[in-house]
């Protein structure tokens, strides 16, 4: 289930994602089928880190949707000083190994979920300390 009892409002929505935020929590879904790297999504992350300034914030994969991603992208999100955690909701076992080999290229506290609400109280957590 991908309902929150949080306020999500849409802030950037492209054919390739759907950023969502509550206070500075980006929750990010990526559409159906696409394969997403640094190079097809760095206008949109720049767009992002405008909205979120230089406040302390978490990224919230919610992987409601199949795509491919390359692990070595995360070296961008690693260089982010304010990004203070990145956390992935999986509603499927079978990305538990994808998801274990993702956690070796993150330098950022990185947990995983299997709701957005716990999600995102992991995150706000991360946020005020």
């Amino acid at each position: 289930m991908n309902q929150s009892k949080y306020n999500l409002k849409v802030i950037i929505k492209t054919k390739e994602v759907t950023i969502k935020l509550h206070q500075r929590v980006a929750i990010i879904e990526i559409s159906e089928g696409t394969s997403i790297g640094y190079e097809n999504g760095i206008q949109t992350f720049k767009r992002l880190l405008s909205i979120i300034g230089d406040k302390p914030w978490v990224y919230i994969s919610n992987r409601v949707n199949s795509y491919s991603l390359d692990p070595n992208d995360y070296k961008h999100l690693n260089e982010i000083p304010t990004l203070k955690g990145i956390g992935v909701i999986q509603y499927k076992r079978s990305i538990e190994t994808a998801l274990e080999l993702e956690k070796m290229f993150v330098k950022k506290p990185f947990k995983t979920f299997d709701n957005l609400d716990t999600a995102i109280e992991w995150a706000l957590k991360r946020i005020e300390g």
